[in-house]
């Protein structure tokens, strides 16, 4: 073992050879407080390129996420890869100079539990929902790290989502709203009724045409979505969302009524939604009506209808378009546990009627 002396800063130095970058040898150098820890460390080192990762790259985070991001770019949607490069920049800021082979899975949750307690978009805590969101990018960006051989050992495969986030739900509107919506004419009246009874995606309405409209039959046929962004047509969110959807009474009244026009929704000038356009009709409509209206809230109200007329789970999520039998489950089993607590209260409500009507428990006298 070769004598190694401190360096004027007291620490040691050591080095490794990794390889041969443009015909030139390529070490690694790293550096200890003691003898002893740097030896561990250039063992630690050999290990790594004993099992075949490539040290001659960049190591830190910021730079495979940077690459990640530029890969990722070429097949996402301009829409989808801006939530990624947001979720991955959070992860930048956190622990972008790090090297990549020194962070570990409680780096990694350590996060997590930051972002746990205060989301940086919003100051409020994070739901679970959305902490899960971050936990998927970090492990797609350390799954394409350890394809390149940048490092031996993943620690994304083992972090986990704390189960103290809140988990918030979507609400479904109530009967008011839906009655509201029905009997009010108004631009998006239509689209509004069409996300309710038929749980379309408001991309996916803005993309329909007549041609995908069968009155006779009572179907909707879903196959394609709008692209907000690039403006343009584009598939349904992921293949499930190719399908064919009931159309309800309520739903196929409002449809026979209306100009049987090219394009089936449109804004008052005839024509196809942006997303300020959108929101500013959908502003003054929740206006006209009295009471705020989401998309995302109207679609998970037709996920409602179907539970409350007992559809079961499989059809809904086919009807719905959703790609992962579990998302109905999930809606499923929130409103199955709202029913429950409602009937608990019903039942509360009815013994305590029976008390109050004179229903008591007989006097000591006669108890025997």
């Amino acid at each position: 073992m070769a004598k190694r002396k401190a360096r004027s800063d007291g620490r040691y130095q050591g080095k490794i050879l990794v390889g041969m970058v443009d015909g030139r040898y390529k070490y690694k150098y790293v550096y200890a407080a003691t003898k002893k820890e740097l030896e561990a460390k250039l063992a630690e080192l050999r290990v790594q390129v004993g099992r075949g990762a490539d040290l001659t790259q960049p190591m830190t985070l910021s730079f495979w996420i940077d690459r990640w991001l530029a890969r990722e770019q070429q097949t996402m949607t301009a829409t989808w890869y801006a939530r990624c490069e947001y979720r991955a920049s959070v992860w930048r800021d956190l622990l972008g100079d790090r090297d990549v082979q020194r962070i570990t899975t409680a780096d990694l949750e350590d996060v997590l539990f930051t972002l746990a307690k205060q989301n940086p978009a919003t100051g409020k805590p994070s739901s679970q929902k959305t902490l899960t969101e971050y936990k998927n990018i970090i492990c797609r960006i350390f799954a394409y790290i350890a394809r390149n051989r940048a490092i031996t050992f993943d620690p994304s495969n083992y972090i986990t989502v704390t189960q103290n986030a809140p988990q918030r739900h979507r609400s479904a509107v109530s009967d008011d709203v839906i009655a509201a919506v029905r009997e009010t004419p108004g631009e998006t009246q239509l689209p509004c009724l069409i996300m309710i009874y038929a749980g379309l995606r408001f991309g996916e309405v803005a993309a329909l045409t007549w041609s995908d409209v069968d009155l006779q039959n009572r179907t909707i046929s879903v196959n394609k979505s709008w692209d907000f962004d690039e403006k343009q047509i584009k598939p349904p969110k992921t293949a499930a969302g190719v399908r064919t959807v009931p159309i309800p009474q309520p739903l196929l009244d409002a449809l026979a009524a209306v100009p049987h026009e090219s394009i089936l929704v449109c804004t008052h000038h005839g024509e196809v939604y942006t997303h300020s356009s959108w929101r500013n009709a959908l502003a003054a409509y929740s206006k006209q009506i009295g009471f705020p209206l989401r998309a995302h809230c109207l679609r998970h109200t037709c996920c409602t209808l179907y539970y409350e007329a007992g559809v079961d789970v499989l059809t809904a999520q086919k009807w719905m378009g959703h790609a992962d039998a579990s998302t109905t489950m999930g809606i499923y089993t929130h409103l199955r546990a709202q029913h429950e607590a409602s009937n608990i209260t019903k039942l509360d409500a009815f013994f305590a009627g029976r008390v109050s009507d004179g229903c008591q428990a007989p006097p000591e006298s006669l108890a025997t």
